[in-house]
């Protein structure tokens, strides 16, 4: 009998370890390299010139629905004119709602469905306390471009335009027509902007082969385990839903007191909420760590690759990292309390505010659900914020030819990093789009290191002229692939193009 058992743990082992074996050999795959394109000539200066003058034009919202400063828009919209006379001569623009701006780069077979490179012109609020150069000098100083926008995201206003006025030169017109989409109010939800601008290009019967919108770029630290910088493209972005819970109560004098107060009752249900999250979903990090390849470690390959074997002891190690911790799961964010005006009375109301990111997978209805189940208590109310709340988006696929190619263009222009799909952790424009394009990816072209991480809401925001210049090549190479009828992910059929 003990023969018996001995030979099945042994089957049984050597079973396991084959099936180790296998699974990781599929899911791990080699990159290889592809050849590097140096792409247009580009002036380094002159750019670092055209954004500092983007930036001097202070299109910061006047209130926190979004309004914009007429003055600001129209000095910006005139210095896009006059910086780049090809782009405003042979490419349509269209001024949507006022402010948002379109242009049709229309290509040479309108049979094949637009592509769509996009940015936004509004940037939050800066108070010049604490800068080292103010926010709307645009100064250039010490190899940088300083102020408000650079980072986020006039870099790309002027990385698109500039590389359309590049190829205009060359005397470059697409086979397949190039879209530009620039919002004007997307850091207050974009319901004036590219929303007007989605149902416009829906109305006209618009399909889109592909989007490319801000997002994620190229960062080293932020996968764990794995060294290195890895090129991240956002292949979807997270829900967002915002929750008001409200207990009211018998008011009082605190010298005699209930058993429970209705800030007592609501601080519960929070703690409760806190200690509750909910659930893990660790395969949505699978395609992370297969699209980063070998530049992730054996171990780690193993671990995604077997995640009913390894999935407790991931989970365990991802968990306390926030950035990946939110990438595997809803987050819960307990943000806003309210109770409670004198420190002798009961107060007859409590109230308190709870932000929710849901990740793809996860609906407003299953949030609701959750947080009803884990509170457990009826005289806690609660119900979504008006006007606070979307689902997550779709996941885009990465085995499209819009991906694909996109994930070349990266590797060509930035000397070959690994590239790896990821979901955003907050929102862009690109939600406006889902109703008339499947294939939305989200990549900022700028090499972030720590000194820039954070930077985009921050203080001192600033990217370097030598980066600046590499976003505009990295975008006229797009429009070099995306502009061809295949839309080919073969690195030498657009080399010459142009």
């Amino acid at each position: 009998m003990i023969d018996i058992l001995i030979e099945l743990a042994l089957a049984f082992l050597i079973f396991t370890t084959i099936l180790l074996v296998v699974r990781t050999i599929v899911f791990q795959w080699s990159y290889g390299t592809v050849e590097r394109v140096e792409g247009v000539p580009v002036d380094e200066q002159q750019v670092a010139e055209h954004l500092a003058a983007c930036v001097r034009c202070q299109t910061v919202p006047l209130d926190e629905s979004g309004t914009p400063d007429p003055e600001a828009f129209r000095q910006l919209h005139q210095m896009l004119e006059t910086t780049y006379p090809l782009v405003h001569q042979k490419i349509k623009r269209e001024v949507i709602n006022g402010y948002s701006l379109l242009y049709t780069w229309q290509g040479s077979r309108p049979d094949l469905e637009p592509v769509m490179l996009m940015a936004h012109q509004d940037v939050v609020s800066a108070p010049p306390e604490g800068w080292t150069h103010p926010p709307f000098e645009g100064r250039i100083v010490d190899g940088f471009i300083w102020g408000r926008g650079t980072l986020d995201i006039k870099n790309q206003v002027i990385g698109i335009i500039e590389a359309a006025e590049i190829l205009l030169q060359q005397g470059f017109r697409p086979e397949r027509t190039i879209l530009f989409g620039m919002g004007h109010d997307e850091e207050t939800g974009g319901v004036n902007g590219c929303k007007v601008m989605g149902k416009l290009l829906k109305e006209r019967g618009v399909r889109l082969a592909g989007i490319v919108d801000e997002g994620g770029g190229i960062i080293a630290g932020l996968a764990a385990g794995v060294h290195g910088p890895v090129a991240l493209i956002g292949a979807s972005e997270k829900g967002y839903l915002t929750v008001e819970f409200t207990v009211n109560s018998q008011p009082g004098h605190s010298s005699t007191p209930p058993p429970q107060t209705a800030i007592g009752i609501l601080a519960r249900a929070l703690t409760r909420l806190e200690t509750h999250p909910m659930p893990v979903h660790l395969r949505r990090l699978r395609p992370f760590y297969h699209g980063i390849g070998k530049a992730a470690p054996l171990h780690i390959q193993v671990a995604f690759a077997n995640l009913w074997l390894f999935g407790p002891f991931l989970k365990r190690w991802l968990e306390p990292l926030p950035e990946m911790n939110a990438s595997m799961r809803t987050t819960t964010a307990l943000t806003i309390v309210n109770g409670g005006l004198e420190d002798n009375t009961i107060p007859p109301e409590a109230k308190a505010t709870a932000n929710f990111r849901l990740l793809p997978g996860d609906t407003i209805a299953d949030v609701l659900w959750h947080a009803k189940k884990v509170i457990r208590d009826e005289r806690v109310h609660f119900k979504p914020v008006e006007g606070k709340f979307n689902e997550a988006l779709p996941v885009s696929p990465v085995s499209s030819p819009a991906y694909k190619s996109l994930r070349l263009v990266v590797r060509q222009v930035f000397d070959n990093p690994p590239v790896a799909p990821f979901v955003m952790l907050g929102g862009t424009d690109c939600q406006h789009f889902v109703p008339v394009c499947d294939n939305i990816y989200r990549f900022t072209s700028v090499v972030m290191d720590e000194r820039f991480r954070g930077l985009e809401h921050g203080i001192d925001e600033r990217i370097p002229v030598e980066a600046m210049a590499k976003m505009v090549k990295f975008y006229a190479r797009m429009m070099q692939v995306w502009g061809q009828r295949e839309m080919s992910a073969s690195p030498l059929s657009v080399i010459n193009s142009a």
